[in-house]
């Protein structure tokens, strides 16, 4: 019985030819029109390497030195290339590309290469796969060009040349009459052979391959071999942590920073994806607001429950953002996060969510946890502790929690905020509580000397006394006794006396 022949894998190379342009100059992200119209371009050595479309109209091409291309547009905006933007550009982009297939490799400075075989299926065949990756990138600002082959190398060559896809065939028959230049082969070695009358594939196919290894080495022969699938091209498949961090470089800075708001949604709806994608949701982000290279205001937004709701998102940072006062010109808008949590949202229910679907055994029992209507006012309970948290301070907006103490004072802390219905403890029946105010205050306030509730018209006694023994450990040894009294035929008062100074205390207030 004979072996079915092993299947081709397929390789699809990202790239991306406008990367050292993008990373500072994406015209979805900006926040006035004219950013379309500016001449930008991408320096390096004092030669350019990358041009706005406005800034190619002037006549200024690739390799142009800077003084010449002033000479032809004198309102040209020259920026510094930098690799290290570049490279955590590809970096964040590789994260993205997570949705369609772990096989993710870097392949040079502009090139993401994706080992897809596995995946085309998922996704309804290779059209619509392509169209979803492109979607995607796109999205985010970038302009990426897709290419196909059974190689690595090929789909890189393919991507650059813009060749339509050819991944049925073998890369030999696709670059028959490509020249050897774009091939990538050692550029020593391509010259040799334009010397010789050698200037495309089809022609250096037709030589023998020992006089070739014999002339141009193992080194040649390897990756003509890799280019052509007869030996095996492994990849190096990037394994990144799960993070999200995404800029936005004003060409012009901004000083008003309601006009933020545009370049963070876009920002934030490329957050919300990414963490549908991978399925994880957060409890806090960051945005950060720098000027020529120096943080300004850095703006933590924590919410009371990990989520992934985009509008929730970005009305937290709108509000955070009104309360920043100093900063008077932002260049730089910085989108980032770095701890998450596994999604635990509950899939929808075949049944619309009612009060009225519950069991009378949890109605009973006031268990609503395991219903989707819950869940709903739970969400809506969080996201109003999470505005709250944004808008106060944490010493303003905190939870109540019980005090390792007996003393009422400190028989309580504040926590965390959280609306989650596991934490709220049911009293057990049939247990009488002693009857305690609403508000109390931190610490007692003592009573005028003259003032003696007992002997005092105005005072009605109500109840008492109840005797709260003091704590001897921390050097508070009296004892106290607590009456609740109506003064004036109004306010109900939480007093206690202390019989060893002989002195009253108001320590809480019923009404």
């Amino acid at each position: 019985m004979s072996k079915s022949p092993a299947r081709k894998k397929l390789w699809l190379s990202l790239y991306l030819p406008e990367l050292a342009l993008e990373v500072f100059h994406r015209p979805g992200l900006s926040t006035e029109a004219s950013h379309h119209s500016k001449a930008i371009a991408v320096v390096r050595q004092q030669r350019i390497e990358g041009l706005s479309t406005a800034a190619i109209e002037t006549g200024i091409t690739l390799g142009t030195t800077i003084s010449h291309a002033y000479a032809l547009c004198e309102t040209l905006v020259c920026i510094e290339k930098d690799i290290q933007k570049e490279q955590q550009a590809l970096q964040q982009i590789a994260q993205w590309l997570y949705e369609f297939t772990p096989n993710i490799a870097f392949h040079g400075s502009q090139h993401l290469i994706l080992e897809i075989s596995g995946s085309v299926k998922l996704f309804s065949g290779l059209e619509t796969m392509k169209l979803r990756i492109k979607h995607t990138i796109t999205q985010l600002g970038y302009t990426p060009i897709l290419g196909l082959s059974q190689t690595p190398l090929a789909a890189k060559v393919c991507a650059e040349r813009r060749y339509p896809d050819s991944h049925l065939h073998p890369p030999e028959n696709t670059f028959h009459s490509t020249f050897l230049h774009h091939l990538h082969l050692p550029e020593q070695n391509v010259t040799q052979l334009e010397k010789m009358g050698v200037t495309k594939l089809s022609h250096l196919l037709k030589l023998p391959r020992e006089g070739l290894k014999k002339r141009f080495g193992n080194a040649f022969m390897r990756h003509l071999d890799r280019l052509l699938g007869h030996e095996a091209d492994p990849q190096h498949f990037i394994e990144p942590p799960a993070a999200f961090y995404s800029d936005v470089f004003f060409i012009d800075s901004v000083d008003n920073l309601q006009s933020l708001i545009f370049p963070i949604k876009r920002l934030a709806d490329a957050f919300g994806a990414f963490l549908t994608a991978r399925q994880l949701q957060t409890q806090t982000f960051e945005i950060r607001l720098k000027y020529r290279g120096k943080t300004q205001a850095n703006l933590v937004i924590k919410l009371a429950r990990a989520d992934n709701d985009v509008p929730l998102f970005i009305k937290l940072t709108s509000l955070k953002l009104d309360q920043v006062q100093a900063v008077k010109e932002v260049d730089q808008l910085i989108f980032s996060a770095s701890t998450f949590q596994a999604s635990t949202s509950t899939p929808p229910s075949l049944f619309p969510p009612s009060a009225l679907m519950l069991s009378q055994a949890e109605a009973d029992q006031g268990n609503l946890r395991t219903s989707v209507y819950n869940l709903e006012h739970i969400k809506q309970a969080n996201d109003l502790l999470s505005l709250l948290q944004t808008q106060l301070t944490p010493e303003n907006c905190f939870g109540l929690g019980l005090g390792d103490d007996h003393r009422p004072e400190k028989s309580w802390q504040k926590i965390k905020p959280v609306a989650d219905p596991e934490r709220q403890k049911i009293n057990p029946p049939n247990l009488i509580y002693p009857i305690r105010p609403n508000f109390i205050l931190e610490r007692p306030m003592r009573l005028h000397k003259d003032l003696n509730p007992l002997q005092h018209p105005d005072f009605e006694w109500l109840e008492g006394p109840e005797r709260i023994n003091a704590a001897w450990w921390d050097g508070d040894g009296q004892n106290r006794d607590y009456y609740i009294y109506r003064y004036a035929q109004k306010t109900l008062y939480w007093l206690f006396y202390r019989s060893l100074t002989h002195r009253w205390y108001w320590h809480g207030v019923f009404s």
